[in-house]
């Protein structure tokens, strides 16, 4: 059995004026997040916790097994995570997998992905749900990046609905990314749904 390379950490912590996953709000106020692993080649082994604003918990965090790779000029990825809702209500569920999958591919300045999560049960009370989104990004300047994506998410137990959001990153210094980012969906006004600007910042080491 071939030896694994040494492990590789890296942490990262991230503050947002509004927590946003799947193109829809997590919370009504800022979200706090922090992410850790350990890297051995391509395989990775990590973990998050974040706070939620969620009639069913008020937080959320995970396990993480996944794989990067490249292949044919590609950048390849996939995951499988165990969810866990922190706090969580009476009668809905506490825990769930998730399987990702994405691939990218750098053509100059432009940077052209595809993702796709799916899960069999969700946290709460939400069913088999699957979210597939296609975007792109585009170096600007050595700082700077803009980037859109179009998103379609399916699921049992909540409604079906289109995300789209676009925005600009910008990298000062190497473990700092400061993110301004328009999120918008075709599920109308509610909370989770409306249309939001967000503005994050990432320290990554």
């Amino acid at each position: 059995m071939p030896d694994l390379p040494p492990p590789v950490p890296a942490i990262e912590f991230s503050l947002a004026s509004r927590g946003m996953s799947k193109g829809l709000a997590q919370t009504t106020g800022p979200q706090a997040l922090v992410r850790a692993e350990l890297g051995f080649g391509p395989i990775y082994v990590g973990g998050y916790a974040k706070n939620v604003d969620s009639m069913s918990s008020d937080g959320e965090a995970g396990a993480s097994l996944g794989l990067r790779t490249k292949a044919a000029g590609f950048d390849l990825a996939a995951s499988a995570t165990l969810k866990l809702a922190i706090d969580p209500s009476p009668g809905s569920d506490s825990q769930a997998l998730e399987l990702g999958a994405s691939a990218a591919r750098k053509l100059g300045r432009l940077t052209p992905r595809l993702s796709v999560v799916w899960s069999p049960d969700d946290l709460g009370g939400t069913r088999r749900t699957v979210f597939a989104e296609a975007g792109a990004s585009y170096k600007l300047a050595s700082k700077l990046t803009a980037s859109a994506a179009l998103g379609r998410r399916d699921r049992r137990g909540g409604a079906d609905y289109t995300a789209w959001n676009a925005g600009l990153a910008w990298n000062p210094v190497k473990p700092l990314t400061i993110d301004a980012r328009y999120y918008d969906t075709d599920g109308g006004g509610s909370q989770p749904f409306r249309a939001r600007g967000v503005v994050s910042g990432k320290v990554k080491f």
